[in-house]
């Protein structure tokens, strides 16, 4: 038997859609806590992601990161267009960062500097893409990013060595020998790069 009130000249896209629609009432859900990212069953946290314009969104993560996700990008929207902002997105990666403006560096007016400090975790060619599309959709629009570094500081021991070989090349010669006349020593002392490892 069937329970749809659609017409009997529906189209197939209309019959379609009322009996995907169909399947709502058998939600289990309240309709309030789908709205609540902490709440809301995971199979809906993408949908909830799109509602709330949710800038990074990756399948890959676990339903933990996926709610908290969803409920910083009201704070995040907020703040949008601040270095608060961009500092929020690029410490959300892991990394740490430091901002130049334009005034503190002479550059042309409305751009910005922006100094990212990968540390251990590393970055790839896929991790700096997103970085970019990051700062990007984060940043002011009134302001262009004119510079970027990736950095990273290494901690360890550098052994470092030194030496310094000095003499001098003595010819020895019979005590009745006499020099050529177009032979001199002017004093002048050149190293003919050779070293001595050992």
């Amino acid at each position: 038997m069937n329970n749809s009130l659609m017409a009997t000249g529906s189209s197939l896209l209309e019959q379609r859609a009322a009996a995907a629609c169909a399947s709502i009432s058998d939600l289990s859900v309240p309709l309030r806590d789908l709205w609540n990212p902490w709440k809301c069953p995971a199979g809906f946290l993408p949908y909830l992601a799109w509602a709330f314009s949710v800038d990074s969104w990756d399948e890959s993560w676990s339903d933990q990161e996926k709610r908290t996700a969803v409920s910083e990008s009201f704070w995040l929207h907020q703040r949008k267009g601040t270095i608060a902002a961009i500092r929020h997105i690029v410490e959300k990666m892991g990394y740490s960062m430091s901002i130049e403006e334009w005034w503190d560096v002479a550059d042309p007016a409305g751009t910005f500097r922006l100094e990212v400090d990968v540390g251990d975790i590393g970055i790839t060619p896929r991790m700096l893409d997103e970085l970019n599309r990051l700062i990007d959709v984060t940043k002011p629009v009134s302001r262009h990013l004119a510079q970027l570094n990736i950095s990273t500081k290494v901690l360890g021991d550098i052994h470092v060595g030194s030496t310094l070989c000095s003499g001098d090349i003595i010819s020895i010669y019979p005590a009745d020998f006499e020099p050529e006349e177009n032979i001199t020593y002017n004093g002048v002392i050149f190293h003919d790069g050779n070293f001595n490892y050992g």
